[in-house]
């Protein structure tokens, strides 16, 4: 052990530089605050920062947009992707049927805990291995086999101890709908999958049970397993039995070489050539001081020996511990449901819209205030007057009804139940030239009646902006003649304008 804080001593730099930059790695990866701060550094940087360089970029995008604005507002899309209200609540019913509502992935600190306790722990025993791994090796190889050791036990078990915890909490779950299934006498146990992208009152009336065993399992018939418990357990205690084994045989080697030593010391000063060494005492008064040595020595080896015990007990006791500790953390975090993870990511953790959206409210202002500098740079550098009032929340509005028209039947239009059934009563103005009743009288004219002509699309289009009411435009829709009404330009007009009231009616929701 002295090697090896020889080795930490002379290389404290560079392990603390590693371990730096590790963390921040880590927290880059795991925490999106910190990639914002990121994203928004590099934004704000001077001179080769993101608004410096666009601020130079005229080029005109799309609908009125700058491509220089449209690229600023992509990169921070990702961190203030706002969603309605309706998919907020079907991601919050989905979480509360899985029984995951309230339950959270495993936090970053949680991690770095758990690696740090195997680390720690496993330390010891893990130089001890690396030297019989290499016997005549040196201080630095048997230092550099521990770090492997060690890297190799934390991932292994700090992965198997989380995943046997996470398990036992899916299965416990499942095994407990599984029972409330048989004590309700049911002939079969099924599982009818529901997923997050389902409407998620299509099982409402089902028992709640029911509900979650749809949405934790993943297959008919899924009950769960104990596997990974059962193998966790096996190793914990096969590490725990072998690195007690190995740290008892090396005490008694230990305390061999002691009493070898001594022996040979003893002979030695023997043969020094000292004359006296040489003087033989009686008997009687040898014996009694040898076996007063003797009980002495045995004595000493005896404690030496059961504190040596004690402290290996204590140390199999620690990590035995270790790892309850790490299988507790996969029980207590994490969730069951299929696709929890999703929706919980969706939420942003948040139980209701309004603490949703007053959440990202700062990070909407602070985007708009980029965006406001960039449009000013511009228009600083411009030869020619420009008006740049975009904001970002256009931006999100925009690119919400462009999804919405790119998937019509998505969960977040709702299209179908928008508009209430037509009623044929109601009286329509529309400039459609009817073909009049015929009557007693006969025409005045020989000729034949001449049927009116069909409607233009540019005058259905103007009529259905006229009339600006979903019930009356239905209505006059109806209406049309069936050449215009199968028109492929007049369909494609109208769903492009129901997307546009879809997204306004959710551009309330958001703002």
């Amino acid at each position: 052990m002295e090697d090896f804080f020889g080795f930490i001593t002379k290389n404290i730099v560079a392990i603390g530089t590693m371990a730096a930059a590790a963390l921040v790695i880590m927290a880059y990866i795991a925490n999106q605050r910190f990639k914002l701060w990121v994203v928004d550094f590099w934004a704000t940087f001077p001179v080769i920062g993101t608004i410096a360089r666009l601020s130079r970029d005229k080029t005109k995008g799309n609908n009125g947009w700058l491509r220089a604005e449209e690229k600023l507002c992509a990169a921070y899309k990702p961190f203030v992707n706002l969603i309605t209200r309706r998919m907020f609540d079907q991601r919050i019913e989905y979480m509360r049927k899985s029984a995951d509502l309230g339950r959270t992935p495993t936090p970053m600190w949680a991690w770095f805990l758990l690696v740090i306790l195997v680390i720690a722990e496993g330390m010891g025993f893990s130089y001890l291995l690396g030297s019989w791994m290499a016997r005549e090796g040196s201080a630095n190889t048997h230092t550099l086999l521990m770090f492997a050791i060690v890297l190799v036990l934390c991932v292994i078990l700090v992965a198997l101890t989380h995943f046997a915890g996470h398990q036992y909490y899916r299965t416990s779950l499942l095994r407990s709908c599984f029972a409330r299934y048989k004590e309700r006498g049911s002939d079969e146990y099924s599982v009818h999958t529901v997923a997050l992208k389902d409407d998620q009152d299509i099982d409402s009336r089902e028992p709640d049970f029911k509900q979650t065993i749809n949405r934790v399992g993943k297959h008919s018939h899924d009950v769960g397993s104990y596997a990974g418990g059962i193998i966790a357990i096996i190793a914990i205690a096969f590490i725990a039995i072998v690195s007690t084994y190995m740290r008892v045989q090396n005490m008694e080697a230990e305390m061999a070489r002691v009493v070898t030593g001594e022996a040979h010391v003893a002979s030695s000063s023997q043969a020094s050539g000292n004359p006296f060494d040489a003087l033989l005492l009686p008997e009687s008064v040898t014996s009694s001081q040898n076996a007063a040595d003797s009980q002495a020595k045995n004595e000493e080896m005896n404690a030496f020996s059961k504190e040596g015990l004690a402290a290996f007990a204590m140390l199999g006791f620690i990590f035995v511990i270790t790892q309850i500790v790490g299988m507790g953390t996969g029980y207590k975090y994490g969730f069951a449901g299929r696709e929890s993870d999703q929706a919980f990511k969706a939420t942003g953790g948040f139980s209701t819209y309004e603490d949703y959206l007053s959440y990202y409210r700062p990070l909407r202002d602070m985007v708009n205030g980029r965006l406001k500098d960039l449009q000013q740079r511009i228009e600083s550098k411009s030869h020619t007057k420009l008006s740049l009032n975009k904001s970002f929340d256009d931006f999100l509005r925009e690119q919400r009804a462009q999804e919405m028209m790119e998937d019509p039947l998505t969960e977040s239009n709702p299209a179908p139940e928008t508009y209430p059934a037509v009623q044929p009563a109601v009286p329509v103005s529309a400039p459609v030239h009817t073909q009049p009743a015929v009557t007693a009288t006969p025409p005045s004219a020989p000729a034949a009646p001449v049927e009116a002509p069909a409607p233009t699309l540019a005058a259905v289009q103007q009529e259905m902006l006229r009339l600006n009411n979903a019930d009356a435009e239905k209505a006059y829709f109806l209406s049309l003649p069936d050449s215009m009404r199968s028109n492929p330009a007049l369909l494609t007009w109208l769903k492009e304008r129901k997307a546009v009231r879809a997204a306004a009616v959710q551009a309330n929701d958001l703002f």
